[in-house]
């Protein structure tokens, strides 16, 4: 299975670099070449990681349930969130007037 995949990929690498008259470098050094080992590594492992993960059926057996929270209950929040909050609700901008815009003239 893994030996179309890097066919295909080799096409494609192929192509791409003809197309922008890329010429393949020899003279990348053994640190380099190692780090250009280690990313296509890590490339390959979120590929196959993301894929197992399409595969993946979820039912409502693979969820907690949870009791059921009341809309007047306060759930904890996160002071960031309710910051965040604070700042949208509480802006100076009134979005019920009409806005005028104008470019700056460039010189």
């Amino acid at each position: 299975m893994e030996n179309y995949q890097q066919d295909l990929m080799n096409i494609m690498v192929k192509k791409v670099l003809s197309k922008h008259n890329a010429k393949p470098a020899t003279d990348l050094s053994d640190e380099e070449k190692e780090k250009v080992k280690k990313v296509v590594g890590e490339i390959q492992a979120e590929v196959e990681k993301f894929l197992e993960n399409q595969n993946k059926v979820l039912s409502e057996e693979d969820f907690e349930q949870g009791p059921v929270q009341n809309s007047n209950d306060e759930a904890p929040t996160n002071s960031v969130i309710e910051q965040s909050l604070e700042k949208m609700m509480n802006s100076n901008n009134d979005v019920k007037q009409v806005k005028t815009f104008f470019n700056k003239d460039e010189e």
